[in-house]
């Protein structure tokens, strides 16, 4: 979903933190076909960064994606100011609240078990040049951290968008994208609904994300 909705220049250097299994990066390529984009994605797990390699192989982006070991809490795998736009969906919950995964590395995926929210907008906030852009997409319920995170370290929130499972609940995610060192002055866009009352799509959804529309046919 944050493919869809983050601004994208027409060329430049992208950095996605916490990439996985390199979904972010991949989606904005695809989504972007004519642009001129080098994008760097970065993952402490090394299954998961193989697993990247792999999908950016296979998809034919190796000249474009680049994917390798690197721990957002160390941010040294770059000189300040390199990238355009910095992109991540980071863990989502503060550690001990929720069930944890028995799976070390991927609970260090779902929870804040060594960095933190902070960190990663710290590195963002570092590896991006001045007027560059930040993307983050996160739990709407933490929102006010999110926003309190951005704007302490210069990132200016400038658009936002919230997703919601259907129309009649309460959005879970949020997209937020900030400008560093902009002025105030903030867009809320429209949000997003996925699911009709029964389990399939919206047809606004599918327009917005055709992505999704693949990942729900191979559930």
């Amino acid at each position: 979903m944050i493919s869809s909705f983050v601004s994208v220049p027409t060329k430049g250097r992208v950095l996605d933190l916490g990439t996985g299994s390199g979904v972010i990066p991949l989606g904005i390529m695809l989504r972007n076909p004519g642009k001129k984009l080098v994008i760097s994605g970065i993952d402490i797990n090394p299954e998961m960064v193989a697993a990247a390699q792999d999908n950016v192989e296979r998809l034919g982006y190796a000249g474009e994606i680049v994917v390798f070991r690197a721990d957002v809490c160390v941010p040294d795998f770059a000189p300040a100011g390199s990238y355009d736009l910095v992109v991540s969906n980071p863990p989502y919950r503060i550690e001990g609240c929720g069930q944890n995964c028995p799976d070390a590395a991927k609970n260090k995926a779902r929870f804040e078990v060594e960095c933190d929210l902070d960190a990663f907008v710290v590195t963002a906030s570092r590896m991006v040049r001045n007027r560059g852009r930040v993307c983050f997409v996160f739990l709407a319920e933490r929102l006010a951290e999110l926003v309190n995170s951005f704007t302490r370290y210069k990132l200016e929130p400038k658009r936002m968008k919230f997703i919601h499972g259907r129309v009649d609940t309460p959005s879970k995610v949020v997209l937020l994208e900030a400008v560093k060192g902009g002025k105030p002055g903030l867009i809320l866009e429209p949000p997003v609904v996925l699911f009709e009352q029964g389990a399939s799509l919206t047809a606004a959804a599918v327009d917005y994300c055709p992505f999704i529309a693949k990942q729900s046919s191979c559930r």
